[in-house]
């Protein structure tokens, strides 16, 4: 197999890709899907289900991808709060990767500056890599294997946090901000696990940074779909599709067309889902305001919530809380268990 190291020059990184018919064919079926999703924001019986699912598939699929043996179902019951008896890492693989996701949703940074992909990092492999590689820059060489050999051996210790303050350089500059969010995304996925610049977890990163952007940039605002379900569905492509462009130079035109169809494809099966826990939901429409938002975001993060915890989780009142509350709770999107302060809120389940 032929091992390619490419990224051993410090000159300041500049994405070189071209335009194709098949890319802009792609964004703008992607960009259409998006916006159907956008419209149906006024009914939001499907909001909390489809938040819950995303969160669930983009911890499975995306440690999976990775060799964690944990099942779907497995996943779901971590993300309900229930202990199970697996094995301790597969476990705090995904608890994890559920923590990152959280702190990403919940965080309002559009400009990612080193110390934030440094936390991602840690957040990422908190108790799973030894305290002094949680969150910091390799210290020795490391490579990629596929079959037991040596694929691709990425740059050296001594040059990874340069190139990766050159990559964040040009994420958070005006050529990248103007870009279309999932070339700005699919490009940070590629460049990231490229550098490779922890000892483990850059696959991981790399992915939850994709999301990351999606969402920072408006193109998921809701957090409502897992691409990381398309990348392990067809795993081998996936991994061709990262050697390919290292193969060509870091030419990104193939990765860019493949992560623009890993979106339409996740895009349209978040649109049959939505169809379907609409078919399913109550007829009550309502309009979300800012406050009710980050409710139903909250409950998707926690299983279960006592008033108190959400209100603090918040930062509002007990008073604003319960006048938000009321329409959630009249359109059955949020169940409340329980009566006075001792209430507890869940959200209501797709079934």
């Amino acid at each position: 197999m032929k091992v390619k190291y490419i990224l051993g020059v410090l000159s300041g990184y500049r994405p070189s890709f071209q335009r194709s018919a098949l890319l802009v064919r792609n964004l703008a079926e992607a960009s259409s899907l998006r916006a159907w999703v956008q419209q149906q924001l006024v009914d939001v019986s499907w909001l909390g289900p489809t938040q819950r699912d995303a969160l669930v598939r983009l911890a499975h699929y995306s440690t999976r991808i990775e060799g964690n043996p944990l099942t779907l179902p497995e996943v779901e019951a971590l993300a309900a709060g229930k202990d199970l008896q697996v094995e301790e890492r597969a476990k705090r693989e995904v608890l994890n990767y559920f923590a990152a996701l959280r702190w990403i949703w919940r965080s309002s940074l559009k400009v990612i500056h080193e110390a934030d992909l440094l936390k991602l990092h840690r957040l990422l492999t908190q108790d799973i890599l030894s305290a002094n590689e949680v969150g910091a820059y390799k210290a020795q060489p490391n490579a990629v294997f596929a079959g037991g050999q040596i694929i691709y051996r990425p740059p050296p210790p001594e040059l990874c946090p340069e190139l990766t303050k050159e990559l964040l350089k040009w994420l958070n500059s005006s050529d990248s901000l103007n870009e279309h969010p999932v070339i700005a995304a699919a490009i940070a996925h590629h460049r990231f696990v490229s550098i490779h610049p922890f000892m483990d977890g850059n696959g991981r990163a790399a992915r939850a940074l994709e999301s990351w952007i999606l969402f920072r940039r408006e193109f998921d605002t809701h957090h409502i779909f897992a691409l990381d379900e398309f990348f392990d569905h067809d795993r081998q492509r996936y991994y061709r599709e990262i050697q390919a462009v290292r193969d060509r130079g870091d030419e990104l035109t193939s990765w860019l067309e493949y992560v623009s169809e890993a979106v339409i494809v996740t895009l349209q099966k978040t649109q049959q889902r939505i169809q379907t826990l609409r078919a399913k939901g109550s007829d009550t429409r309502i309009t979300l305001n800012a406050t009710q938002e980050r409710i139903l975001q909250a409950l998707t993060h926690s299983p279960l919530l006592k008033g108190s915890d959400l209100a603090r989780t918040l930062r509002i009142s007990r008073a604003l809380l319960s006048k938000a509350m009321r329409p959630l709770l009249d359109a059955r999107l949020i169940v409340k268990e329980g009566s006075t302060k001792a209430a507890i809120y869940r959200l209501k389940t797709s079934g």
